[in-house]
């Protein structure tokens, strides 16, 4: 049977979408499991009461509170509780972590790094909208087992206005075509008889410029020599993320294993009318589309609103103005056989009118990266399909109510210990009532006793509920004195490793439509680099790695190995295999990560900068300026600008010349060599004091 949404044509199958749609959201193990995922966690249940006990009132008729009316009703938290410790894990791996772009092959050394400077210009700039998807993504993934990060392209234009002078405007047109009608417009504007056709020829270069306005702007320029007209510009022009809610937001066909290989993923949007008629003339929507769609306002197809019997996803009013409108994404092949994504804009509520199918808009998706601009994350894999990974409220669920029953007897027997039932003779029935200080008169001894509540001890709730709380942290990771630590931190590691992958690919995605997207003259100011040029020519050339180490939130463990590294591992590295850049880099992100973006640069430019820093030292003592000397008993940087003043010296025709003729410059040289010289001594004499030994290449011999 062939697949209708295989092969493209201009004109969209809607009925089949729309079948596809409703199919996506009732088959794909979705509609009570949502609903019940939400009711664990935040504890929600029928007949519930605002003070936590129980009440035949709220209760179906004819049924009873257990064990009494008032009966203690309390809400356990347990699976919301899982799940904000899950998500504060992962927003802070996501915001700490270290993203590096790195290089396929060795010439890609140098672009990567400009690569690199790229997306961290993206992660500062957006860094707002960052943090509040990622927290949003790891509630629905944790609450619902999968959700979707949506990734595109915002691109805003708007007015702005520009003030033009008739100097300005002469320049113009002495600068363009002769034979021009644009060179007229300077003597357009002076000459009273021919302002209507200066207006409209202005009306020409400024898009949506409305005649009243041209006039104005004609008649100010002939009389004061200036005016202000607006301007069409770029206000927005980035990546845009948006975290999607599984089946609320997004829904894929229920057999889907890699969201990549989707035979059709919606994203589901619900817009005001403003929003919806604007969409006809800033994204051509078309407009009897747009008519019909208004129809529908307040109406949509629930999804969890289902006919149980049946399983039909049924149409559901709501009691608001907006508008359902789904986007459907599709991989299709052409007449030519070339698979391409196209989108398609449609209402569900709405298949045709008078007999013609109706949509919003069809069009190939003309992302460069040509993916769904979609990134799935999972909560586990243990099965391949993407609707089965489960949530944490699938999982604790039952955990939960056991907490719940204990609770609830504890409160219970509590009740009962303080204010047991009491036994009365029958012949006094309920004339008098129980309280602090009551005298009850009685004729013989007996006519008042407690009855005996049944024996419990609370220890063996107590003991319950903290072996449920154990099982619970030793399955999701979470810290406890009687599980291993190394267990712990490796469930969470594994959890936080999972969720970097996805968001490296979600950092992929923005780079690809950075270097779509931007010009060459952004992309030079944001990178500085002329290996911007080389990232545009080939942006799938470089491997995003967002990395995370779990340990580092332990400040404790972190303090440790910075005591490890500085006293018992740096001073062992006698061959230089350190590279004590990245080691400061790595230990300032541990200890201060809100800081490190502020005190870091990129390697390459702390290198450039000590780079610059020899060369102006010894520019300067060309001219007679002596250096200041450095105290180098601690200076881990002599070595390096050692070795950069020595290049200098041998490829600068006038260093070598100055050291030929100009006694003064090859003094103060050679003093600033020696000063430089004490650094590195400085440095090897450490090694050797705790080593006992020097390198042979360093005068090697017994210390």
């Amino acid at each position: 049977m062939d697949d209708k949404l295989a092969k493209h044509s201009d004109s969209p199958d809607v009925g089949e979408l729309i079948k596809e749609y409703k199919r996506s959201l009732d088959e794909g193990l979705s509609l009570s499991d949502i609903r019940d995922s939400e009711d664990t966690r935040f504890a929600r249940w029928s007949g519930q009461s605002d003070d936590g006990k129980k009440w035949s009132k709220n209760l179906t008729e004819g049924v009873q509170a257990f064990p009494f009316d008032g009966a203690s009703d309390c809400r356990v938290y347990l699976a919301d509780q899982i799940i904000g410790d899950c998500v504060d894990m992962l927003t802070v791996a996501h915001s700490r972590a270290d993203l590096r772009v790195n290089p396929v092959e060795l010439t890609d050394t140098e672009p990567s790094a400009a690569a690199t400077t790229l997306v961290n210009w993206v992660r500062t700039s957006m860094q707002n909208d960052l943090q509040r998807e990622a927290e949003l993504l790891a509630n629905y993934t944790n609450t619902y087992g999968w959700a979707a990060m949506f990734v595109g392209w915002d691109q805003q234009a708007t007015l702005r206005n520009k003030p033009i002078t008739m100097e300005q405007l002469i320049m113009v047109a002495q600068e363009s075509d002769p034979a021009s009608i644009l060179a007229e417009l300077p003597e357009m504007v002076a000459d009273k008889e021919r302002a209507d056709q200066a207006a409209e020829l202005l009306m020409q270069f400024v898009p949506d410029l409305k005649k009243r306005r041209a006039n104005k702007i004609i008649k100010e320029l002939r009389d004061d020599g200036a005016a202000v007209f607006p301007e069409a510009y770029l206000c927005r022009n980035r990546p845009s993320i948006v975290a999607l809610k599984p089946h609320e937001e997004i829904s894929i066909p229920p057999e889907t294993i890699d969201i990549q290989n989707a035979r059709v993923i919606f994203r589901r949007q619900y817009l005001t009318e403003v929003e919806l008629r604007s969409k006809v003339t800033t994204e051509n929507w078309d407009e009897k589309f747009v008519d019909a769609a208004m129809n529908t306002s307040g109406r949509s197809l629930n999804y969890l609103d289902q006919t149980t019997l049946t399983g039909l996803v049924s149409e559901f009013n709501r009691s608001d103005n907006l508008v359902e409108v789904v986007y459907a994404y599709t991989r299709q092949i052409d007449a030519n056989g070339v698979p391409s994504i196209y989108y398609t804009i449609f209402c569900p509520l709405i298949s045709d009118v008078d007999g013609n199918k109706l949509f919003a808009l069809h069009e190939m998706l003309d992302y460069a990266h040509n993916q769904y601009p979609f990134v799935l994350f999972r909560r586990e894999n243990v099965t391949r399909r993407v609707v089965e990974s489960r949530g944490v409220p699938d999982i604790v669920k039952t955990w939960q109510n056991e907490i719940k029953v204990q609770r609830d007897s504890i409160f219970d027997a509590t009740s009962f210990e303080t204010m047991p039932p009491l036994q009365v003779s029958k012949r006094l029935g309920m004339a008098n009532k129980i309280g602090p200080g009551v005298q009850l008169p009685v004729t013989k001894a007996g006519d008042y006793a407690w009855l005996q509540p049944p024996s419990r001890p609370p220890a063996t709730a107590f003991s319950l509920i903290e072996a449920i709380q154990e099982q619970a942290d030793a399955y999701f990771g979470r810290a406890n004195e009687k599980i291993p630590t190394t267990q712990t931190q490796a469930k969470q590691q594994r959890m936080v490793n999972e969720w970097l992958r996805c968001y490296s690919e979600v950092y992929r995605q923005m780079f690809r439509l950075c270097v779509q997207y931007l010009s060459p003259e952004e992309l030079m100011r944001i990178t500085s680099s002329q290996a911007s040029e080389a990232i545009t020519q080939d942006a799938v050339r470089f491997d995003f790695n967002l990395k995370f180490n779990v340990s580092e939130m332990d400040n404790e463990m972190v303090k440790a190995k910075m005591q490890t590294i500085a006293q018992a591992i740096v001073p062992l590295d006698v061959g230089g295999t350190i590279d004590r850049s990245k080691l400061v880099n790595k230990l300032l992100r541990a200890v201060a990560p809100e800081s490190a973006e502020e005190l870091l640069t990129d390697q390459q430019g702390a290198s450039r900068k000590l780079y610059e820093q020899t060369k102006g030292e010894i520019t300067g003592m060309l001219v007679g300026i002596e250096a200041t000397y450095q105290d180098m008993s601690n200076e881990p940087t002599a070595g390096t600008k050692m070795q950069f003043a020595q290049e200098i010296a041998s490829s600068s025709p006038g260093v070598q010349e100055a050291m030929q003729g100009n006694e003064l410059f090859k003094e103060l040289f050679s003093k600033y060599m020696q000063n430089l010289n004490m650094g590195v001594s400085q440095q090897q004499n450490k090694q050797v004091g705790l080593t006992g030994v020097a390198p042979v290449g360093q005068g090697g011999g017994q210390a």
